[in-house]
């Protein structure tokens, strides 16, 4: 009985030891040009109502967004971007 409570209580410190959530402080640096689902590489595809926001500087590659729909985003604080190969999408601002 007495090892089954050493364990057990070993296991609760060896669990709650772990520190911080490291992915989590990662996305908090990150820009919102960096954060977000990827692309699928080259084909641009997206899931659901989304569509591909694709770098400028990174060929083949791109973030998903949500998509701009006769002009307007679903978010008020989003604007309607325009990319020279790909649909229209919403972001704070345009890659």
């Amino acid at each position: 009985m007495r090892r089954l409570l050493c364990v057990v209580a070993l296991c609760t410190l060896g669990l709650t030891a772990c520190g911080t959530n490291d992915a989590a402080q990662e996305s908090e640096v990150l820009g919102s040009t960096q954060q977000g689902l990827a692309c699928e590489y080259d084909t641009g595809a997206c899931p659901s109502t989304t569509t591909c926001a694709w770098l400028p500087n990174s060929p083949g590659e791109g973030l998903c967004r949500p998509r701009c729909v006769n002009g307007a985003c679903p978010s008020s604080s989003q604007i309607c971007c325009t990319q020279p190969n790909g649909a229209p999408y919403c972001n704070s601002f345009c890659y």
